[in-house]
């Protein structure tokens, strides 16, 4: 059975960790992704996380984290690099603690002191890359000690970010080669930049965990305005995702976003559209 996991990001009160919980019990998911920077797990009281640890054991719930979109784990700047892996530290003790299965990790934006965004050069991205895949490889051991999976998240390949192909993630985690990381599917992403029965075949069996949304806009374009959307009312085709998620045992993400009248209901509906349609 396909299992659907909700976004914190997806509920009306997306800084709340006992609320995310409570609202996927109370509608049928089967996980929660606790979204940084509006909630971090390692600011929760110890009260907060034994009650959540509990609520995955008596409700069979996944939970998996995702680490804030801002991170630059790729930057030229190494005190910038070393920031954000101290709070990866901080955050995967803890995910570790309450039984995350991943963390996903954006290859994010490249940061290059006194260059504009998108004007970098080659040259300059290439260095980002090498840091960014040596900023891995230390994450990857803190992940392995704490039993949590790293998903590195396919992003838009626009000019700007460190990685700008499928190929290029998968060689990327290739030469982390560690078997703590692998790759999260973000099909809304891969509708946008490089194309969804592409990153499924090319990512293969490094795919460790998957996030959806619909999206539209030029395809290829990785235009972050048409992204998170909800499922059926943009132009994603959800056949080939369907048998990724149904012969796996993935926790199907979903990431829609909309206005805090209707979000959730938002997240309930998309949900229950993709039951039909895959017959889950």
């Amino acid at each position: 059975m396909i299992e659907f996991g909700v976004a914190s990001t997806c509920v009306n009160q997306p800084d709340s960790l006992r609320y995310s919980v409570e609202w996927a019990i109370e509608h049928g998911f089967q996980g929660v992704e606790f979204n940084a920077p509006e909630m971090y797990l390692a600011e929760q009281s110890l009260v907060d996380l034994k009650w959540a640890f509990d609520m995955s054991v008596d409700h069979n719930l996944r939970y998996t984290h995702h680490f804030p979109p801002g991170a630059l784990p790729g930057s030229h700047v190494a005190v910038a690099r070393e920031r954000d892996l101290e709070e990866f530290s901080k955050e995967i003790y803890v995910a570790g603690e309450l039984g995350v299965e991943v963390i996903v990790v954006h290859p994010g934006r490249l940061h290059v002191p006194g260059v504009n965004q998108g004007e970098e050069s080659e040259d300059e991205r290439q260095v980002g890359i090498s840091y960014f895949v040596d900023w891995a490889k230390d994450a990857a051991e803190e992940a392995e000690s704490a039993g949590v999976t790293i998903g590195f998240e396919n992003m838009h390949y626009n000019p700007g970010w460190v990685i700008r192909s499928h190929q290029e993630l998968v060689d990327a985690v290739d030469e982390i080669d560690h078997p703590s990381v692998g790759i999260t599917l973000d099909v809304g992403h891969a509708w946008g930049s490089g194309g969804i029965d592409a990153g499924i075949e090319i990512f293969g069996d490094r795919i460790r965990h998957v996030q959806i949304h619909d999206a539209r806009g030029p395809e290829g374009a990785g235009n972050v305005r048409d992204q998170h959307l909800e499922i059926g009312t943009g132009l994603v085709k959800w056949d080939s995702v369907g048998e990724l998620v149904g012969d796996r045992e993935f926790l199907v993400v979903i990431e829609t976003s909309g206005h805090d009248d209707d979000r959730e209901d938002m997240a309930v509906r998309s949900r229950d559209l993709l039951l039909n349609q895959w017959g889950s």
